[in-house]
């Protein structure tokens, strides 16, 4: 980490000038959020609930749920932020963050994650139920502390350990509709699991020289590609045999049937020809698989 230490003591007279002059503008504090990133864990909770409860889901409850979750997860990704300031600081596309740029305090950023997630808590429990409140919770701590504080600057096999993250929304959208885990919702949350996978190691090959700057360690190329190929296999499986299982609608099996064939092709494309660009492409394919998949539970289950 010399090359972080280096990069912030070149930045120390602009960065101490900044915290003692700026408080932080709103879309400062937004950014420690990362908007982006909260949106699939509330469309995959969103499709758990309507896959296990469908119309008699109350819409109060619905809605409760998605925000106390948002809460949670700003909260989850705005902690992320203060433990990895020092890695942002060094990677190109993270150096104009607000706590590496100086545009705000790490106090500020760790007071306003306290903050946002004990909200999502609270109105979790409170309003919708402690068991999913606690659910919620759990994912929380998994998150800041076995993976980012531990082992994301350890193991190649952090993303494994990340990937339980995406496994949690669902479960927590199943408890909140109908008081327990259901096997919808159990599925559901094995195609975030082996979706979280591949989707970043697409992602770690692009991004390579960001995170060897960074110190972050990674597997190697060869084996991201070989292993992209191996954990698409059991989205597709799962993808299909959510239709039986929670009696999906004619919408639903040709459209999450026919993108998850494309995300394993993209995957064995990316295999037989590594480099950047089939990365970038089997990456973008992958957000693009998980919000269309997702939208068309929630379609399939709307419009029947």
């Amino acid at each position: 980490m010399n090359l972080a230490r280096s990069v912030a003591q070149m930045k120390s007279t602009s960065v101490t000038a900044a915290i003692h002059s700026n408080s932080g503008r709103p879309f400062d504090y937004v950014s420690l959020v990362k908007p982006r990133s909260i949106m699939p864990h509330l469309l995959t909770a969103a499709s758990a609930m309507l896959a296990v409860a469908g119309r008699s889901l109350s819409g109060s409850i619905l809605l409760l749920t998605l925000l106390g979750g948002a809460l949670v997860a700003a909260a989850a990704n705005t902690f992320n932020s203060y433990l990895d300031r020092d890695i942002d600081a060094v990677m190109a596309r993270t150096g104009h963050r607000p706590l590496p740029d100086g545009r705000l305090r790490p106090i500020q950023a760790l007071a306003f994650g306290t903050a946002l997630g004990l909200a999502g808590i609270g109105i979790l429990g409170r309003l919708v139920s402690w068991w999913a409140a606690g659910l919620a919770a759990l994912a929380l701590v998994y998150y800041v502390l076995p993976y980012t504080l531990w082992l994301k600057r350890r193991t190649y096999w952090s993303t494994i350990v990340c990937s339980g993250i995406g496994a949690v929304p669902p479960l927590v959208g199943s408890v909140a509709a109908t008081g327990r885990i259901e096997l919808p919702a159990v599925i559901l949350s094995a195609v975030v699991v082996f979706w979280t996978m591949p989707h970043f190691w697409s992602f770690g090959i692009f991004r390579r020289r960001d995170y060897e700057r960074a110190g972050v360690r990674l597997i190697s190329d060869s084996t991201a590609a070989s292993w992209t190929v191996i954990f698409a296999v059991p989205v597709v499986a799962m993808t299909v045999l959510l239709a039986p299982v929670a009696h999906m609608g004619p919408i639903y099996l040709p459209v999450a049937a026919s993108l998850a064939l494309g995300l394993l092709a993209f995957a064995v494309r990316l295999l037989r020809k590594m480099n950047h660009s089939t990365a970038r492409q089997f990456y973008v394919y992958s957000i693009v698989y998980l919000v269309a998949v997702f939208g068309a539970i929630i379609t399939d289950r709307l419009i029947r």
